[in-house]
């Protein structure tokens, strides 16, 4: 079971750099929101994963509701921020 989860995080560590690079290159700024929001989403599975490998799954699952709740309001106010950036520019 451990080589399977081993195998999972790994896989899942790497797929990161696929939203990384929308984040980065993305042509507007809600598609780099919306591979913020597919980062935070990884990380947080990628942090439940460690805390199953760990043992320590309560400890984890807190730490990555946490994440997720910050993540969520950050994007949420990012969006508002450039929602009105962009309706004061036309």
């Amino acid at each position: 079971m451990n080589g399977f989860l081993d195998g999972v995080s790994v896989a899942l560590a790497l797929s990161l750099f696929l939203p990384l690079y929308r984040v980065v290159k993305g042509p507007t700024h809600f598609d780099r929101l919306t591979g913020l929001g597919l980062f935070g989403s990884s990380t947080v599975i990628l942090l439940v994963l460690i805390g199953l490998r760990q043992g320590r799954l309560d400890l984890f699952v807190d730490i990555a509701l946490s994440y997720a709740l910050i993540g969520f309001v950050g994007i949420l106010a990012l969006a508002k921020y450039f929602e009105s950036v962009r309706g004061e520019a036309r």
